[in-house]
């Protein structure tokens, strides 16, 4: 739905695709879609929407920041998502801003299996 007075358009995620949302392919058509108009403002509209994936809640942030970061510069915002689909948008857009980057400290000693049989044995 286009609104030429306000120059945005509100993408139905729902009709556009499906109520679950498992791919990262999504982003591709969705970035199709928002290409195909030139309003500077675009609502993804999650009304019926039931779940996303983690991967293709990642790929709609990445959309995000592409299509707020590119020119013509565009605003990209989300509406109408049920809790669990906001809750999943906090979780990803959160490991996006503080991404773990320690690697597990691993520290195997070798073990005598005789010995082990032997303390098992009392």
């Amino acid at each position: 739905m286009k609104n030429k007075s306000h120059n945005f358009i509100t993408i139905k995620i729902s009709k556009l695709l499906a109520p679950i949302i498992s791919s990262r392919d999504v982003a591709n058509v969705l970035e199709d879609k928002i290409n195909e108009t030139d309003t500077t403002s675009v609502v993804l509209d999650f009304n019926n929407i039931k779940f996303v994936s983690r991967s293709a809640t990642h790929s709609l942030l990445v959309l995000k920041e592409k299509i707020e970061t590119n020119i013509p510069r565009r605003e990209l915002s989300f509406i109408n998502a049920n809790n669990d689909v906001k809750e999943m948008i906090r979780t990803v857009a959160s490991n996006r801003a503080f991404p773990k980057k320690e690697t597990p400290e691993f520290n195997p000693e070798k073990t005598d299996i005789a010995s082990l049989l032997e303390e098992a044995a009392f």
